[in-house]
């Protein structure tokens, strides 16, 4: 099986954006995301691309989920979960960045889940998909508390689906 992480930040209302944005902005979550990702496949939907300041993500391997017959500098594009799967590799943990209708779609195959857990509800137009943690074994948490910059506390929380 390829390793496949999702990896996601959060709202405690399972928020995950809004109008195409990022709900917050935790410059310490952005780090940890381009040093956990960096060298590895990572996987989006064509919103979260557009989304993008830079694209591609430099230093990783970008591939983009979408329906169109396109190409993309730079990027691989896949039609399907399948299709995409056939890209993983097989060695390395492959990264399910978002949006919403690709988590949902790879919930299913991801044998971990790499979550920023922000402790606050958000209003949002974009959720997380519902996540059955009866199938998941939280294995690693660090929490942060807020030191009046973020006006929340968020916590990274991985966890490995339950075999």
């Amino acid at each position: 099986m390829k390793p496949i992480t999702i990896i996601v930040a959060i709202a405690q209302n399972n928020a995950i954006g809004c109008e195409n944005k990022l709900l917050w902005h935790i410059p310490a979550d952005l780090k940890r995301f381009k040093s956990i990702t960096i060298g590895h496949i990572i996987v989006m939907g064509m919103s979260t691309y557009e989304s993008l300041p830079r694209k591609p993500l430099i230093g990783r391997t970008n591939i983009v989920m979408t329906r169109k017959n396109i190409e993309l500098e730079g990027c691989k594009v896949a039609n399907s979960v399948e299709q995409a799967i056939t890209m993983f590799s097989s060695d390395k943990e492959n990264f399910i960045i978002g949006g919403a209708q690709i988590y949902e779609a790879f919930l299913p195959y991801a044998n971990k889940l790499l979550l920023t857990i922000v402790h606050r509800d958000f209003a949002a137009d974009t959720f997380f998909p519902k996540i059955d943690f009866t199938e998941w074994k939280e294995v690693e948490r660090e929490d942060f508390f807020d030191t009046g910059d973020l006006g929340f506390d968020y916590s990274y929380i991985t966890y490995i689906r339950k075999i």
